[in-house]
């Protein structure tokens, strides 16, 4: 019974698939646009009648010049038109079809299999047509089956010319999906993968992107270093900082900045042979990453096991996606140096900024506090004086201090994206201080200008240590909310809330990045900072500010 159960449902099965198939396929047919089947069907039989007559013109030329009798010319053209037709017409017909129906099918890009069909059934018409006419046949013979004759020639033709148009179109469309991929790249690795992932035949072993250590003549790379690699098995050999040298690899030194090389190892010096081998290829494909401006930036590499390398349209897509690959490693280059400058000249200004104030700062407290110690045995108001200089330079010192951190993006935004940023401060607070507290994202997250995350996660440290300190609160709770081109930030809490003497803007804290100091940033900023708080009823602290004046700050 179980038996009998199964097979039923493979054939229900079946007999779904095949419907569906069906249904598609009809599907695709009411799409096909006429005109682009008619014409191109009919253009196929006079591109064929003008070939063909282009042919016998020149043979009636020909024997013009050899016969002097009109008549034996005549005779003679008559009988080489009659074998031309017969036996070059029908493949230039052929071939003509799978031509047109490729050009077609390619721009048209849907219901290919249809096109590829009705083309061919079009131009077998014309062509019944054509033999009809030029032999003199009746038109009532063209309804007998013998009609059907002229059909499935042209039709294979015309399918061959579907089918080659959906490689084509396939082509295409992994190009562009590899394209895509490496444009949202950011590390060598992901642009191997983005290659490999989209571009790897099944006899490609490893995609390699290369960089160039040491140039000869030519700017002809002499060493190149092993940037990422993709494999289709994992492959040991290709790791990191894998070294080539053109004394080991000397097809480096055949490489120009204008053709890529393929290569094959029993083509190869032993050495080289070797070297390939030992990095399971048998052949492989060279192409220099050149930039527009003739920058040789880097060395992509495609091996295979396949002694007889890769086919003519695999090295194209290679070729053609390694233009976007050049400039691609190039941005990352750049963008690394212009990280490695900003670091430099930021700790330059880091530098500047302590010697000319807290090193100064110090200077001078130290300087006081020396001469206070001098004075301490026999003038107590000079101790105090110097005292007093001191401590007030040591608490602009401080102030300054301040100033310089703020002006710091916070590590923990280096390396995590703001709102779980902000997540991870609340919950480290929460276990720091003992109080419940929770954390909410409303809106749809958007990216923000660094100075407003630095902005807003800034004022979330210190809203909730004034928590701390002065609330006595049982719950906090943090909101981050976007709405449409504003982000908001809410701290609320259910302590005691304020008095009136410490509603001032700068009643919640003694000092750091305090009311005040929250409030000028984010005034700088285009945004407005509100404080709401009734004794008894807890506080709430918002801070809103415009996306669009935020990032143009």
């Amino acid at each position: 019974m179980s038996i009998m159960t199964q097979e039923t449902a493979v054939s229900t099965s079946t007999t779904s698939s095949t419907s569906h198939r069906l249904k598609t396929w009809l599907a695709e047919l009411r799409d096909v646009r006429w005109a682009w089947v008619i014409f191109p069907g009919l253009a196929v039989g006079i591109i064929n009648i003008i070939i063909v007559g282009t042919v016998i013109s020149i043979y009636a030329s020909i024997l013009s010049v050899e016969f002097q009798s009109p008549e034996a010319t005549a005779d003679a053209v008559a009988e080489g038109a009659a074998l031309i037709a017969t036996y070059l017409s029908p493949p230039v017909q052929f071939l003509t079809a799978i031509w047109v129906a490729y050009m077609v099918c390619k721009r048209q890009g849907t219901a290919v299999s249809w096109y590829g069909l009705l083309i061919g059934s079009v131009s077998g018409l014309g062509a019944a047509l054509q033999v009809a006419s030029f032999a003199g046949i009746p038109r009532e013979i063209l309804l007998d089956a013998t009609l059907f004759t002229f059909f499935p020639v042209p039709m294979l033709a015309g399918w061959l010319g579907a089918r080659r148009s959906q490689k084509a179109l396939a082509g295409q469309e992994r190009l562009y999906r590899a394209s895509q991929a490496i444009s949202h790249a950011h590390t060598p690795l992901a642009i191997v993968n983005a290659i490999g992932t989209h571009l790897a035949t099944a006899n490609v072993n490893q995609i390699g992107l290369w960089e160039i250590l040491l140039q000869g003549a030519g700017g002809r790379p002499t060493a190149v270093s092993l940037l990422a690699a993709w494999t289709a098995k994992q492959n040991e050999s290709w790791r990191p900082g894998l070294q080539l040298t053109a004394d080991t690899t000397g097809s480096l030194s055949r490489l120009s900045p204008e053709n890529s090389l393929q290569i094959k190892a029993i083509d190869l010096p032993a050495t080289e042979k070797q070297s390939w081998e030992a990095l399971g290829a048998r052949s492989a494909l060279l192409i220099p990453l050149v930039t527009p401006s003739g920058s040789w930036v880097g060395l992509l590499t495609v091996t295979s096991s396949a002694s007889s390398g890769l086919s003519r349209s695999n090295e194209r897509d290679f070729v053609t996606i390694a233009a976007q690959v050049a400039l691609v490693l190039d941005n990352l280059r750049l963008v690394v140096q212009a990280q490695e400058t900003a670091v430099l000249r930021e700790r330059q200004r880091l530098a500047r900024e302590i010697h000319d104030t807290l090193a100064q700062g110090f200077t001078s407290i130290v300087m006081h506090l020396e001469a206070a110690e001098q004075a301490l045995p026999t003038d107590e108001q000079i101790t105090l004086r110097h005292l007093d200089q001191a401590r007030s330079i040591a608490r602009d010192s401080l102030a300054q201090a301040r100033r310089v951190v703020d002006d710091l993006r916070p590590e923990l935004l280096e390396s995590t994206p703001f709102d779980q940023a902000i997540a991870r401060v609340v919950e480290q607070w929460s276990a720091h201080s003992g109080v419940e507290a929770e954390f909410k994202v409303t809106g749809e997250i958007r990216p923000l200008h660094p100075q407003v995350e630095v902005t807003l996660l800034r004022s979330s440290q210190e809203a909730l240590a004034n928590v701390r300190k002065h609330a006595q609160a049982t719950t906090v709770c943090v909101t981050l909310s976007y709405l449409g081109d504003t982000v908001i930030l809410d701290v609320e809490d259910d302590g005691k809330g304020l008095t009136p003497a410490a509603s001032r803007p700068d009643g919640l804290t003694s000092g750091g990045f305090g009311l005040v100091a929250m409030r000028e940033r984010v005034t700088q900023l285009g945004g407005e900072l509100f404080v709401e708080s009734e004794p008894g009823e807890g506080t709430t602290l918002s801070i809103s500010l415009p996306l669009e004046n935020g990032a143009a700050s």
